[in-house]
């Protein structure tokens, strides 16, 4: 069963907008320190990325996932999984965007007082 932990949700919450911005900006750096050294990173169609291989991807795409409101956080120990729907706005060669839906779950490790990412898995939805 989750614990109830308000603080804690409160930083997963920050730590998932801080992978987002991170993203956003392709800012290798600070994804390196805040993902995982063992990532399992699962896209929607099915591949699966170590961390040096994520971290390089999401530098070149700089994708910008727009969470929907309503993410569930769930708290166990050390431990978080967060369950969210996301809009992914791809940036495409031509300048224009593809706008994918997605369902997304996330786990995050508190390691000496900060949250990484560990698994990340996304689900494709209908348009």
């Amino acid at each position: 069963m989750a614990d109830r932990n308000p603080v804690a949700e409160s930083e997963v919450r920050a730590a998932v907008a801080a992978f987002n911005a991170a993203v956003v900006a392709g800012d290798e750096a600070a994804l390196g320190a805040m993902l995982g050294d063992e990532l399992f990173y699962g896209h929607s169609n099915a591949l699966m990325e170590d961390k040096p291989t994520c971290i390089a991807h999401l530098v070149r795409g700089r994708i910008d996932f727009r969470d929907e409101p309503g993410a569930e956080v769930q708290i166990h120990g050390e431990t978080a999984i967060v369950h969210s729907k996301t809009m992914a706005h791809n940036p495409k060669p031509d300048g224009s965007v593809a706008i994918v839906p997605l369902d997304m779950v996330q786990v995050w490790v508190k390691r000496g007082g900060a949250w990484s990412m560990v698994a990340r898995h996304t689900t494709k939805l209908p348009s």
